[in-house]
């Protein structure tokens, strides 16, 4: 896609951005993941621009770490590389020279997400998912914190030199934006919400949302649409489409409606708006004033049902069976290696492994990601974190300029803002800053002193993470 003449160029710290020529060391915080972490191993390794890394593994758990490092094993056996592949339960060990780490955790599990959503119904505020913004989203970044600082800090103390952390847990801006001050490293947020929008828009055309390629010896998938979004994390919206040859601007996307609304709250959103929001429906209507309130049904009206299926007390506790379905295929790997003939060492379709990669070689990748804006989205503030369509190149990442119109602007904005003051409530808990921030937010009522009631209560229920030690 072509770039637009002003950009912005965009250096994390004052040291140098420029790539290494180093070995790389790659550590993932909360490796234990019985289904992502490992298959990000494997991306890890089919990409020839990490060849011969060492990559290492951390998490608490020690026994879920220990069967994704088997499987891991196995893995690389049946590719036939020679990274050299470690698990930690101690961080500095895990992190120790580290060139890039990625942070993918999840402090309180399903239990504390549930209350985190559920429990401001008492007040009549509804959180389609509750992870990101409202009150629910506020107190999961404010227990996230903690752990959040310390890996940055530890990074800093421990890493190479200028390494890079590479921030994947949500509330992403706010966990981002509140260590992207650390000395030492660089950091910057993903998330994959891009790659929703481009399926979304592909089905709703009748379109094969990828094709495979094979270059480098390595599979590798296209998507037959491309998104360029800019916005908040999780509340973004189209600035440029590419479908084939066919790029459409801002203001040409009319052209494909209404085939490209995949509901009524997208179309309801561009009629009132003017642009197309990207993401599953369920984030983006938290966002928004008057979309997921009482005169609304609280979403259901858009087909947004008023709590995430993952957490909903009625569908009781998730049943899980990855475990199990691991511990099968590890069984049969140490019987009889021939096994992992059948597992899938494909890639995962996330572009984490070429982030890593287009950091450490220097080499050119587009790709969406969560930093300070420092003038990208005009209207809005330089020090808000915001999640933006840029470009990496020579260890440096480059953005266009990209202008809203105003009354979406302004919306990004006020998000911008409130994710900021929790950015900094997260730093060093203040709570005038949490009860600005809630102000802020769409889903709040007016009320100051309901919101202050609600927000010290959901601090206490869980002030042994948010204030450990």
């Amino acid at each position: 896609m072509q770039y637009r003449r002003r950009c912005v160029r965009v250096a994390a710290m004052q040291s140098s951005n420029k790539a290494t020529s180093a070995t790389p060391v790659l550590t993932i915080v909360g490796a234990g993941s019985l289904n992502w972490g490992r298959h990000i191993v494997v991306d890890m390794m089919l990409n020839p621009d990490l060849a011969g890394a060492e990559i290492r593994l951390v998490d608490l758990n020690e026994h879920r770490l220990a069967m994704v490092f088997e499987w891991c094993e196995f893995a690389r056996r049946r590719l036939g590389y020679d990274h050299k592949i470690s698990a930690h339960t101690d961080l500095k060990e895990g992190l120790r020279g580290a060139t890039a780490c990625l942070t993918a955790i999840a402090v309180g599990g399903d239990r504390l997400w549930r209350y985190d959503s559920t429990h401001p119904q008492l007040d009549g505020i509804f959180q389609a998912v509750g992870d990101t913004t409202g009150p629910g989203g506020a107190v999961r970044a404010l227990r996230h914190a903690p752990v959040m600082r310390g890996i940055a800090q530890t990074l800093a103390e421990v890493g190479a030199p200028n390494a890079l952390l590479l921030q994947l847990t949500n509330p992403l801006n706010a966990l981002t934006a509140c260590v992207d001050h650390i000395p030492g490293i660089r950091v910057y947020g993903f998330c994959h919400g891009y790659h929703d929008t481009e399926y979304m828009i592909a089905r709703a055309l009748g379109l094969i949302p990828l094709h495979t390629v094979h270059t480098s010896g390595w599979r590798k998938t296209i998507p037959t649409i491309r998104v360029e979004l800019a916005g908040n994390n999780h509340f973004v919206f189209i600035d440029k489409l590419q479908i084939g040859d066919r790029i459409y601007s801002q203001k040409e996307i009319h052209e494909l409606t209404p085939q490209i609304f995949d509901g009524p709250f997208r179309e309801a959103v561009w009629s009132r708006y003017g642009v197309y929001v990207g993401n599953n429906a369920r984030h983006p209507i938290e966002f928004l004033p008057g979309f997921n309130d009482r005169m609304n049904d609280f979403g259901r009206r858009w087909g947004v049902a008023p709590v995430a299926g993952e957490i909903d007390p009625l569908n009781g506790e998730r049943h899980d069976d990855s475990e199990q379905l691991l511990q099968t295929a590890l069984n049969e790997a140490r019987q009889d290696f021939s096994a992992t003939e059948s597992w899938d060492l494909g890639h995962s379709h996330e572009p984490i492994a070429e982030i890593l990669g287009a950091f450490h070689t220097g080499k050119r990748l587009d790709v969406h990601l969560n930093l300070r804006n420092e003038g990208a989205i005009q209207g809005v503030a330089d020090d808000q974190h915001l999640e933006m369509y840029c470009r990496i190149e020579n260890g440096e990442v480059i953005r266009p300029s990209v202008r809203f119109p105003d009354a979406i602007t302004a919306e990004i904005a006020r998000v911008g803002q409130s994710q900021l003051l929790l950015a900094r409530c997260c730093d060093r808990y203040d709570e005038e800053l949490l009860i600005e921030s809630m102000k802020l937010d769409a889903l709040m009522p007016k009320d100051e002193a309901l919101i202050r009631r609600l927000m010290r209560e959901m601090v206490d229920f869980q002030r042994d993470l948010i204030f450990p030690g």
